[in-house]
């Protein structure tokens, strides 16, 4: 029930890496349930969102519906921005491209880029931490002789035993 004078806000969830929107679902539900309004777009080549992976050229590419939700915001709109893991990165972009229509931005377990810490420095960053992923295999392509750029995207295979490290930290 609203409180009188409560003021309700728009809440832009943005899922990390190998997620979608539909990550947000409860989150997103209990948000609608108190009045808010929530957006969760799928970036590209994620969730339902129709861009390829092979289509994606750069991280801009990847950050593209989240600009484009921002751009879409009424004059006087004003979003909190709410980025999980690598969705932390798509925050900090558009809070650099959409400062006016940002009214908070919250990094949960999100990476938060700056000045000297880009975003090839948190790859980078990344590949150094993950011993144990070193027997898993990424592929950044669809099998043929038309090779992508790394990037932080593609299909894995991970090993059994890192499911088997992961289980037990859950």
């Amino acid at each position: 029930m609203e409180r009188r004078g409560e003021k309700k806000h728009h809440f832009v969830l943005v899922h990390g890496a190998g997620h979608g929107g539909w990550c947000w679902y409860k989150l997103a539900t209990l948000l609608r349930s108190a009045g808010h309004r929530v957006t969760a777009p799928d970036l590209a080549a994620s969730g339902i969102n129709p861009k390829r992976l092979d289509e994606i050229r750069s991280i801009s590419d990847y950050f593209q519906p989240l600009m484009e939700v921002m751009a879409s915001l009424l004059p006087d709109d004003k979003v909190i921005l709410v980025g999980h893991s690598m969705g932390g990165a798509s925050v900090s972009a558009a809070m650099e491209r959409f400062p006016h229509k940002i009214s908070a931005a919250v990094f949960a377990s999100a990476v938060m880029p700056g000045p000297d810490f880009t975003f090839a420095t948190i790859s980078q960053e990344f590949q150094k931490r993950t011993d144990s992923m070193m027997d898993c295999q990424y592929w950044f392509d669809d099998g043929s002789d038309n090779h992508q750029p790394p990037c932080c995207l593609g299909r894995s295979s991970w090993p059994p035993s890192f499911i088997s490290s992961a289980h037990r930290r859950i």
